[in-house]
């Protein structure tokens, strides 16, 4: 056989431990276990533009108060170490980093069981290659994904997925999984992530039922008949919210007809009660010229008594007049 060209294979004997300066979120002043495993990440063969995890870095993670970062190639990659040195805990920390329960790593039931002892939380950081033409949201992520997780002692935990400037672009699990489905990452697959516990039950189990759930998972079989039995449930409740609006439009295009009517008798009610403004106007101007009209009349009159009293106080002049000279003929 072929001696293997180059494999990311990585000892004690030729490795120096990883630096923890390199993810800045993380204290710098924590101690690393005193044993690391190593990790080459160096390669010849053509390296993927998507999907790779790129590092990762555990902090009050299991027994460990900081491990990593570790950088990690783009192909094979060994991860070696004495027991006790992290390897399974990277591990359990790739699954549990990207979204996956705690029950799939077989190593307990509840979040909270993978905080160390003695402290309040834990931290997983997790680097996602992301670029090339096949890129999530490249534009607003770069090169990289930078999934954060952090984890309570009451096993609650919550998410960041940052770009690969540290921008926090995030914090729903939903976005990490449309993520994970972009990069077609499946960490509860046993053939992407296979434990040590998964792999033991699977060379063990002589139950022919055990093995077809196995091959269901590892085809995926099973995450695409779970997909499909979302979609048709899916497409039955569209179905069903289609029928509610159809119904719940045809009332509103009732109702609308209605508001239509209304405006049209609101538009000619303003309209009526413009007229009745001009009608209002026209009467109190029709009154002042009835009014004007009685008073030339009475104007008029009083001129008539003013000229008939003029001349009666002619004639009672001239007749005045007469008398005097009637009565001093009568003296002479």
């Amino acid at each position: 056989m072929a001696k293997r060209k180059e494999d990311n294979f990585f000892s004690p004997e030729n490795a120096k431990r990883p630096r923890h300066e390199d993810l800045e979120d993380f204290d710098e002043d924590d101690d690393e276990d005193e044993c690391t495993p190593f990790i080459n990440g160096t390669s010849t063969l053509t390296s993927a533009e998507v999907g790779i995890i790129e590092s990762i870095q555990l902090r009050n993670f299991m027994c460990h108060s900081m491990l990593g970062p570790f950088k990690f190639g783009s192909n094979v990659n060994f991860v070696v170490g004495n027991n006790g040195s992290g390897k399974s805990a990277v591990l359990t920390a790739l699954i549990v980093g990207l979204g996956g329960k705690a029950i799939a790593t077989n190593r307990g039931s509840s979040l909270k069981g993978f905080v160390k002892d003695g402290q309040n939380s834990a931290d997983i950081s997790i680097t996602l290659r992301n670029r090339g033409d096949d890129a999530y949201k490249a534009n607003v992520y770069g090169n990289s994904i930078i999934v954060q997780q952090h984890i309570s002692m009451d096993g609650s935990r919550s998410y960041k997925l940052k770009s690969a400037t540290g921008t926090v672009i995030s914090t729903k699990k939903e976005e990490l999984i449309a993520i994970l489905d972009h990069f077609n990452i499946q960490v509860d697959n046993p053939v992407s992530v296979l434990t040590q516990e998964m792999s033991k039950q699977f060379l063990q189990s002589k139950n022919e039922g055990d093995k077809y759930k196995f091959f269901m998972k590892a085809t995926q079989l099973e995450q695409m008949k779970e997909d499909y039995s979302y979609i048709m449930e899916t497409k039955e409740r569209t179905k069903e919210q289609i029928t509610q609006g159809e119904e719940r439009l045809i009332e509103l295009k009732r109702q609308c007809l209605e508001k239509e009517e209304r405006f049209q008798m609101i538009a000619g009610l303003s309209t009526m009660k413009t007229d009745l403004e001009h009608l209002k106007h026209e009467m109190a101007w029709a009154v002042v010229n009835e009014i004007e009209k009685q008073l030339n009349a009475v104007r008029d009159n009083v001129k008539i008594g003013e000229d008939r009293a003029a001349r009666l106080d002619r004639k009672m002049e001239e007749q005045q007049v007469i008398r005097f000279f009637f009565n001093t003929d009568l003296v002479g």
